[in-house]
Order: C-alpha cells, then sequence, then structure tokens
C-alpha cells in the first residue's frame, strides 16, 4: 500500500428499518440490491454499467443484522477463496503487523451456521474448517474417487428413461422436466431409490419443506398448536428426515456406488446425504441443466450449437461439448455465491488502481459469482456466450459455479458428469428442443443478449437459493424419425 494512503472502511446504515429493507432488497434480487448499491447508480440503466461490472469490486451492506464486504471481482474472489495457499498474497493480505494470511484467515462455519446449522447438523464437512476440514475433505475424496463412473450407468439409464416420456410433438416446461430429472438422478445415485418408492416421495417433500424453512425471511422458530413457522416446520422435517436417511443408508447394500469404498463412517455418511440429496442441491442440478440445454439448442446462432456438436467426430464432440458447458457454470452459476467469515483484519488490494478494502475482523464476506464470472478484468467479451472459449487446454478462468481451492464443492464431478450424460443422451436420441427465450432477464442471464436492464433481470430471473427463469420455458420436442 502506498505510504500515507489508508484502506476504504466499509461500514453499512445500522438502523433496523434500513438492515430490514437491504435484507428484502437482497432476497428479492440480488443483481438488483448490488446495482442499486453502486455509486452513481441512479445514472446507471444495464447491467454492463462499467462503475458496477468493472469498477465497483466491494459493496458493502447490512443484511440480516450482518455487516457484509459484497465482492464482485474474480481476483479476488479467487484470492480469498485460495487464501493461505502462497499463491495470492498480493490481493489478500493481514491488515496488523505481525499477522499472516493462512487457511484459518477466512472461515465459512460462523458465516454459514446460522443459515446452515439447524438444517444439516454435525457431522457436516460443508461447516468444518481448517484444520477439521483437511482431513474429512481427504476422507469424502477417497469415498467418492469411484462414484462418478460406478453410476454411470445407472444415470444414463434414468435419463433414457425421462426423455423416453417426451413423445414427438409435445411441449415440456424445460426447469420442471429437469428438476424431475435431478430427483431422479441424485434419490437414485445416493440412496438406491427411484419414483416407484414410497421413501422416495416422502424424502422429496420433506426436503422441499426444510429449505422452505432455510430460506424464509420470518425470524424465529414459532411451534403451537395452531400455527408453526417455515423454520420450525423445517427443523422438524430434518429430524424426520435424519431418521429416514440413517435407516436407508444402513439397508443398502456395501457394494452401492456411494458406499462401496467405506472410507467414512455410516453416521457421517447419513449426516451428509442429507445435504447431498437436499432439495438446492437438486434445483442447483436442474438449473445448469436448464440453461445448459437453452444454450445447446437455442442460443441464437445457425447451425444451432447442438447441430454443431453432432457434426463434429467423437474427440472433437467431446471437446466443444465441455467447452458449451464450462461456458454455461461461467455465465450461469447455479448459486450466485458463497460466504466466508474475515477472522482477522484483513485488506483486499485490485491488480487496477482501485484503492484497497479494509474487512474489518467478524465481517461476513460474500463472494458473488454472478459478478465475478463477468469480469471484464479477467475475461474478453466477459458477458458474451463464447461456446469455444475453453476449447484451448491451457484455457484459463473457469467459473465459480463449485467454489474454487480447498472447500470446492463435493459435488463437481458428479455434477459434471450427469449433465454431460444429459446433454450427450438427448444429442444422441436425435431429439431437437425448439421454442425460444424472449425474456430479456433470461436473455441476458445465459449471455445472448447485451444492455440488459437491471429490471428485466430481476422482473425474469429468480435468484434465490438458485438461479432460474421465473416464467416457465416451453419447448416442443422433436425426434427425428427413421
Amino acid at each position: 500500500m502506498p505510504e500515507g494512503t489508508h484502506p476504504q472502511l466499509p461500514s453499512g446504515e445500522h438502523s433496523p428499518l434500513s438492515t430490514l429493507s437491504q435484507s428484502f432488497s437482497f432476497h428479492s434480487s440480488p443483481e438488483s440490491f448490488l446495482a442499486s448499491r453502486a455509486p452513481r447508480a441512479a445514472a446507471r440503466s444495464t447491467l454492463e454499467d462499467e462503475v458496477f461490472r468493472h469498477k465497483q469490486s466491494v459493496i458493502r451492506a447490512r443484511i440480516l443484522n450482518r455487516n457484509v464486504a459484497i465482492v464482485t471481482s474474480r481476483q479476488l474472489c479467487e484470492a480469498i477463496l485460495h487464501a493461505g495457499s502462497g499463491d495470492h498474497q498480493t490481493a489478500v493480505t493481514a491488515a496488523s503487523k505481525g499477522e499472516t494470511i493462512g487457511p484459518h484467515s477466512f472461515a465459512a462455519c460462523p458465516a454459514y451456521h446460522e443459515l446452515m446449522a439447524p438444517f444439516f447438523p454435525a457431522p457436516n464437512i460443508l461447516l468444518m474448517d481448517f484444520p477439521d476440514h483437511k482431513a474429512k475433505r481427504e476422507a469424502w475424496n477417497a469415498q467418492l474417487a469411484s462414484f462418478p463412473s460406478a453410476s454411470s450407468a445407472m444415470i444414463r439409464e434414468i435419463v433414457n428413461d425421462h426423455i423416453g416420456n417426451w413423445a414427438h410433438g409435445s411441449t415440456i416446461d424445460l426447469y420442471d422436466s429437469m428438476k424431475d430429472l435431478s430427483w431422479r438422478v441424485l434419490l437414485g445415485t445416493f440412496l438406491q431409490l427411484g419414483p416407484a418408492d414410497k421413501t422416495y416421495s416422502e424424502i422429496a417433500t420433506l426436503q422441499e419443506t426444510l429449505l422452505r424453512g432455510q430460506f424464509s425471511l420470518f425470524p424465529g422458530s414459532v411451534n403451537t398448536p395452531f400455527w408453526q413457522s417455515p423454520r420450525a416446520k423445517a427443523i422438524k422435517a430434518r429430524a424426520k428426515l435424519q431418521t429416514l436417511l440413517k435407516d436407508r443408508i444402513l439397508s443398502q447394500e456395501k457394494d452401492c456406488p456411494f458406499l462401496r469404498l467405506g472410507k467414512v463412517n455410516d453416521d457421517e455418511i447419513a449426516s451428509n446425504a442429507l445435504l447431498f440429496t437436499s432439495s438446492i442441491a437438486v434445483k442447483a442440478l436442474a438449473s445448469l441443466l436448464t440453461a445448459s440445454l437453452l444454450n445447446l439448442f437455442l442460443l441464437p446462432c445457425e447451425p444451432s450449437l447442438a447441430s454443431r456438436v453432432r457434426a463434429e467426430s467423437s474427440t472433437n464432440r467431446h471437446i466443444l461439448l465441455n467447452s458449451i458447458l464450462l461456458e454455461t457454470e461461467r455465465l450461469s452459476p447455479p448459486v450466485v455465491g458463497i460466504m466466508r467469515r474475515a477472522q482477522q483484519d484483513i485488506i483486499l488490494t485490485s491488480a487496477d488502481s482501485r484503492p484497497p478494502v479494509l474487512i474489518p475482523s467478524g465481517w461476513d464476506v460474500w463472494l458473488y459469482f454472478m459478478g465475478a464470472g463477468r469480469d471484464k478484468d479477467a475475461y474478453e467479451l466477459a458477458d458474451t456466450f463464447v461456446p469455444e472459449r475453453f476449447i484451448a487446454p491451457d484455457a484459463t478462468y473457469p467459473g465459480f459455479a463449485f467454489g474454487s481451492g480447498s472447500k470446492t464443492c463435493l459435488g463437481q464431478p458428479i455434477t459434471r458428469q450427469v449433465i454431460n450424460i444429459v446433454a450427450t443422451t438427448i444429442l444422441d436420441a436425435d431429439i431437437r428442443l425448439e421454442g425460444s427465450v424472449i425474456a430479456e432477464g433470461i436473455r441476458g442471464w445465459l449471455g445472448w443478449d447485451h444492455n440488459v436492464s437491471v429490471e428485466a433481470f430481476a422482473r425474469d430471473l429468480k435468484q434465490l437459493p438458485c438461479q432460474r427463469p421465473k416464467e416457465a420455458i416451453q419447448l416442443r420436442v422433436c425426434r427425428e424419425r427413421k
């Protein structure tokens, strides 16, 4: 830091009314909320505004009674996620002499405790921090090492059965169809359950109840003979789910793909299965599937990306499809971001001339992946869907759909495999999905159009807990006649 300069100190408004207003605004549309917090917001009309997308990398707020620094820079998100690795010390430094940046500098558990702990109780790897997380992560990496390959045949069978119900000329609501498929895949691969099993629908219903309570803005858990708050219902659903899942895990054959390696004990497997088969996991998978299929079949280009992929050799087909799916992750991550809490005073320093920002100890740092994935400092044509962007073997800066660093989502390999299998199965079946995406906000979310207003984005896209179109996108199924 240049001598004589001082980092900016974020400070949120503290009045109860302002805090409540900001909480509701963020819950309604994070994108709109961030736009409204950037300097000269009144003069800005589009998502590509230079102040928000290029110059404003840290935005202060007070949400749900927390002091929050929202980070929209790709460089800073990456640095925070890798803090302590030695690779990003120029971007993240300790504010006090003698202190160092280590793997403990940003903690997940205190940031997520209120949101997650009552609904996904220990042992839960998501709520662990260094050093406990390191050992557990190694055990889970070993437990899931063969899971994608061992479950691929089952996933392909589920996908074939699902799209087999798409009659030629029929119409599907794409997101709803992908959500149904995601339930089938996750409950099938993790719990060996199908829609005909009674426990299947019971688990799905309880998981939906849990999610509604987890993200309810009603602050407390009220349980009376006449009325239960969403949070109280969710905690009750969680208790029942824990029993159901443990019974199911104990009754499964030990050679099933999820259990076969035996690197984690049954209690911990059952506890984490609550998260692996959660409604938020289903919605996240459905969101990525929806965006990926819209890009493959409806991206405004001629020929369609689906036709281009089909025309390639088997090797090149895989390379092009992989690039398309990675570009979808970059522009349309299903989860808008993740949280960390600063465990010491931290200074964030951007690579350009923006002034350093001080994050006081105890502040939450929210890494906003939508902004980071469209950072003009990191990507050429940052707001545009470029199918070939990740074809080169040395292509850098993939998106943050699964986070990054030591706490990268455990589900990354299996999720990417599911999406690849769904895409290739539909392509191999010579199915075309026809229709149109008119909503401006959805086209902007996918990276098809520029100069999309923040208002259109908020109107057309639901962002929490997972991003998806607010209105149904109806597509017509066309099967090649043979």
